[in-house]
């Protein structure tokens, strides 16, 4: 789809306003507005209101039946990203907000990701959401193992994304500390940095190699057994979300069923995971050297209301999503963003988003 200047200078000019303030807008308002006169010179209502017509008949606005002026649409809302918008500097309050709030090092990812959407909400307004590692990316950290008189023994594992899960089983008499110290630390130099996906099919003979003492070995066994109980667990279906309570400072939402709706979404685990995994098949790691332009979010790692999957929660078409990969090491972990009305202030998102996983990259480097 081709427009003319003037038509690009009035689609972005109801854009922006109804981002601004949510009423449709009218010929009359552009007319009389100066910034926008600035841009196209002295326009008649007539001639706006014809070009608003025109935008209408190619599905970019619509116009409520309550109201004289128009609306974006979704395909509005894409072509105005996609061809008008341009990135925005950060700001140095924004930038140095985000490196303040994501201060290496880092305890986990889990810490790391609920620092950064915390930041992103608070920078953008809007719910900031996160995937944490797949079992497929995530790693085992270490693992502990601490006596409970009389005779039993609590396996505690740790992974880098911040999962952690406890294991608990008998023994048939009290184990020496020297046993419980060559076990863990034969563990954690055999498993420490393995993807949990590997933990799952990797068999005991070629964890317990270089093991000889019998009873070592079996104590290392029963380890190992809640090792791969515990992998076998992990859903992949785990999310961060901060600043939900800004969803009520919308508009949209300020019908309770509409707030209720919303909510709902939020709490939807495998919808919200589906969301995020979209995402992240077409997002990359933005890195911390990058230039201004290189930050810029591409269109497919944006998704306007109805270009969401398909899920059972009708919702989601009322929000746009931005988001991008964040990782380290040069591996991709999850996928961080924002959820907001696709009212949403595109420039602001597109902005912060690429900074802040930046930022979160440098601290997960020090994991």
């Amino acid at each position: 789809m081709t427009l003319q200047p003037r038509q690009k200078a009035i689609l972005a000019a109801v854009i922006e306003r109804y981002v601004e303030n949510a009423e449709p807008v009218g010929s009359t308002t552009l007319a009389v507005d100066p910034y926008f006169t600035a841009q196209v010179g002295n326009v008649s209502s007539a001639t706006i209101r014809n070009e608003l017509a025109e935008l209408e008949a190619a599905g970019l606005l619509a116009h409520p039946h309550t109201s004289a002026g128009r609306v974006p649409t979704d395909a509005g809302y894409r072509y105005y990203v996609n061809e008008i918008l341009r990135p925005r500097a950060l700001k140095p309050n924004e930038r140095a907000q985000i490196a303040a709030r994501i201060a290496a090092p880092a305890a986990s990812v889990e810490d790391a990701l609920r620092e950064a959407t915390a930041a992103l909400a608070k920078l953008t307004g809007y719910p900031a959401v996160a995937s944490l590692p797949t079992a497929q990316r995530d790693t085992m950290r270490h693992l502990q193992i601490n006596p409970v008189p009389p005779q039993r023994l609590i396996l505690v594992l740790v992974t880098a994304a911040g999962r952690i899960d406890h294991r608990m089983f008998e023994v048939d008499q009290e184990v020496p500390s020297s046993r419980l110290t060559t076990v863990v630390n034969f563990l954690n130099e055999k498993l420490s940095g393995r993807s949990l996906s590997s933990l799952r099919t990797l068999p005991f003979e070629d964890v317990a190699e270089g093991l000889h003492d019998a009873a070592t070995i079996n104590l290392a066994r029963r380890a190992w057994e809640l090792v791969r109980q515990s992998v076998a667990d992990v859903t992949d279906e785990r999310i961060v979300v901060q600043g939900l309570i800004t969803l009520l400072d919308e508009p949209e939402f300020s019908d309770i069923q509409q707030a209720r709706a919303a909510m709902r979404l939020f709490e939807d685990g495998p919808a919200m995971s589906d969301l995020l995994r979209s995402s992240l098949e077409r997002a990359a790691i933005v890195p911390e050297s990058a230039s201004r332009a290189d930050r810029y979010v591409s269109p497919h790692t944006i998704i306007i209301g109805s270009e969401h999957p398909k899920v059972d929660n009708p919702t989601v078409e009322r929000f746009s999503f931005v988001g991008i990969a964040y990782g380290a090491g040069g591996e991709v972990l999850g996928t961080v963003g924002i959820m907001g009305p696709t009212r949403m202030k595109y420039a602001d998102a597109i902005a912060l988003v690429p900074a802040l996983a930046a930022r979160l990259q440098v601290s997960l480097e020090t994991l």
